[in-house]
């Protein structure tokens, strides 16, 4: 049945409540011109041509909107994430905790992002929320508030509220910024937008670990660290707000444009089961994350506490110290992003991300070496593994479920971030003089274990993907290209992408193993968040 155009022009004003710029034949999606009849049809189906999987051939200037939306959104998040970190002996002194204790706060974060990210990730694919990342900033400025009201009144428990209501937002929204760039840039350029997300992230951490205790310390107030972090915050709200006021100018609508409403009825292909279909790669990057996150977060939490008690520095000097650990993600990530994008080798980048990671527990554990260089070579591990770990994410799976797929991913480092902070501090409080050596030792075996199951990803990844994920340029654009445009065969005809998949059994493992890391992170967060015995 073939639709007039004026009866067309009528119902979408009813629907939206005005006319947009996307009435018109012209496609911003694709960047050209298409005949009255294609257009019709295609504003039938799904408003933008092809969806989520069309958005990899946007024109310029929606891409650089989409760029500077994902490096401004999750600043304040970050700063404030290490901002609490840096200030872990004035916390424990203030609020009369132990480690134990310390690492249910820091875990308070990381524990209500084991589920969030992946319930985010998840709405992202069904409904492509613009103003759900402005919800998600205000939970970050909440969360932030009840933080400095607990340090101010000396509450612990209104500190781990404050924590889980600021993790709630800090997860999403990390979810929500990496989903947004790999639709945006999956065929070109995705390692080099990932790379500059990251740095900017990074810079947010660094700025965070660097300026706490100078602040307390200017101030003679250790709980203006936390007023600072969400003054911070609530820039990232403002720029939020005008990230909306940008898409609402585009869009000509209020509240939901025509491009939305259509994708809530398209995205009716969207099947929670096809998660069973996922690549075993997936799972392999997913479990290597467990492991490396788990590390490299929990690291940054005790991290200016480890210089302090190994190389007996007051904690303005440690922090100065421990800030080291950001320096390279910052300026690196982008360069990273760069080779990445020219040359592949992530599988390799991320191989020497476990090397650094190793030497740098060695160098901060053993020895008396100054911690500058055993935090850099912490700092390369940082910069290494994340920007490898996403980019082949967002290559592997089909574009209307890497949302999902990175939502896992963040929930994975959640989870093993949530046991890991809780595990250290039972090891610390239970270690002679609470010195960090069996901290380091239980940081070395983990590190090892993923080094040897990142050259098993290497190996296979060669034989069952064709080499993608090493890939130089030229060839990595050309299988990319014949991805994507077999997802966009699929999407235009209302299709799932994992139509013709099976259920494969290993993933119905790995998800297992995924739902019941899930149940420890949680069971250990309540027994030490109430008991907060230590002792074994």
């Amino acid at each position: 049945m073939t639709n007039n155009p004026a009866t067309l022009e009528k119902q979408e004003t009813i629907v939206t409540g005005e006319k947009t710029e996307y009435d018109t034949v012209s496609d911003p999606i694709r960047n050209d011109t298409l005949d009255s009849s294609e257009a019709i049809e295609n504003n039938n189906h799904h408003g933008l041509t092809g969806g989520d999987a069309a958005l990899a051939n946007a024109a310029w200037q929606f891409k650089a909107i989409a760029l500077i939306t994902a490096l401004l959104l999750p600043v304040g998040s970050h700063f404030s994430a290490s901002a609490l970190s840096a200030m872990k002996s004035s916390i424990k002194t203030n609020l009369m905790i132990d480690n134990t204790r310390y690492g249910v706060l820091a875990s308070a974060v990381s524990i209500i992002n084991t589920i969030f990210p992946v319930l985010g990730g998840v709405f992202m694919d069904l409904f492509g929320s613009v103003w759900g990342t402005l919800v998600v900033n205000l939970f970050i400025i909440i969360g932030s508030l009840l933080t400095a009201i607990a340090g101010k009144y000396t509450s612990f428990p209104l500190m781990v509220v404050g924590r889980v209501i600021f993790g709630i937002g800090s997860g999403l929204i990390v979810t929500m910024q990496e989903s947004l760039l790999s639709k945006w840039f999956r065929t070109q350029h995705l390692s080099i937008a990932i790379g500059l997300q990251l740095s900017i992230s990074r810079l947010a951490s660094f700025l965070g670990t660097l300026a706490a205790n100078p602040v307390a310390q200017s101030t003679g107030d250790w709980v203006w660290a936390f007023w600072l972090a969400l003054i911070i915050c609530a820039f990232s709200v403002v720029m939020n707000l005008v990230y909306a006021l940008i898409v609402r100018h585009l869009s000509g609508n209020n509240v939901m444009n025509k491009e939305d409403v259509f994708k809530l009825k398209r995205k009716k292909s969207f099947k929670i089961m096809s998660v069973l279909k996922f690549p075993l790669f997936y799972w392999g990057i997913i479990t290597i994350e467990f492991i490396y996150a788990a590390v490299w977060s929990s690291f940054q939490t005790i991290s200016t506490e480890l210089i302090q008690i190994h190389f007996n520095s007051d904690s303005q000097l440690a922090g100065y110290k421990a800030s080291a650990s950001l320096i390279v993600p910052i300026v690196g990530t982008p360069v990273l992003g760069i080779i990445m994008d020219m040359f592949g080798a992530r599988i390799i980048i991320l191989l020497l991300s476990a090397v650094f990671l190793i030497l740098s527990c060695g160098l901060l554990g053993w020895t008396y070496v100054d911690a500058v260089v055993g935090m850099v070579f912490y700092s390369i591990s940082l910069a290494f593994g994340p920007i490898a770990m996403i980019t082949s994410i967002g290559m592997i799976l089909p574009s209307d479920y890497i949302g999902t797929g990175l939502g896992m991913y963040k929930s994975s480092n959640n989870i093993g971030t949530s046991i890991l902070d809780i595990v250290i501090g039972i090891v610390q409080d239970n270690t002679e003089g609470q010195a960090y050596t069996g901290v380091m030792i239980l940081y070395i075996i983990l590190a090892a274990i993923g080094f040897v199951m990142i050259v098993t990803l290497l190996i296979t990844q060669r034989i069952f993907l064709g080499n993608l994920l090493e890939a130089g340029l030229k060839k990595r654009q050309a299988m990319m290209k014949e991805r994507n445009d077999k997802e966009l065969a699929y999407i235009t005809q209302g299709e799932d992408s994992y139509k013709d998949g099976k259920i494969k059994p290993f993933n119905i493992v790995f998800l297992g193993l995924f739902i019941s890391a899930l149940i420890v992170a949680w069971v250990l967060f309540f027994v030490y968040a109430i008991s907060g015995k230590a002792s074994v």
